[in-house]
């Protein structure tokens, strides 16, 4: 496997644990309702999805030779920007 195979990889693998992570957060945010906490589960969800889709097309872009790995760099720090925000508010 060479280096854009894994990349390609990488992206898809973070792409379904991003989904995953929005699905929990919008679970979260339907049990506990309408509040502060519940808007915070909601709006970290939607993030995860967001980050879910960009990933898998930056992986779909990096498969076909399109794209370069620049934007792996950028969605990588988004998510890490997601991430202390999550535990930020959500504690």
């Amino acid at each position: 496997m060479n280096v854009r195979g894994l990349r390609v990889a990488l992206a898809n693998l973070v792409a379904a644990l991003w989904a995953g992570f929005g699905v929990y957060h919008v679970a979260m945010a339907i049990v506990t309702g309408l509040s502060l906490r519940g808007f915070s589960f909601g709006t970290v969800g939607l993030g995860g999805f967001f980050l879910a889709i960009r990933f898998r097309t930056r992986a779909q872009r990096l498969h076909d030779g399109t794209a370069d790995p620049r934007g792996l760099l950028v969605l990588t720090l988004v998510s890490l920007a997601l991430v202390l925000l999550s535990f930020t508010l959500l504690g």
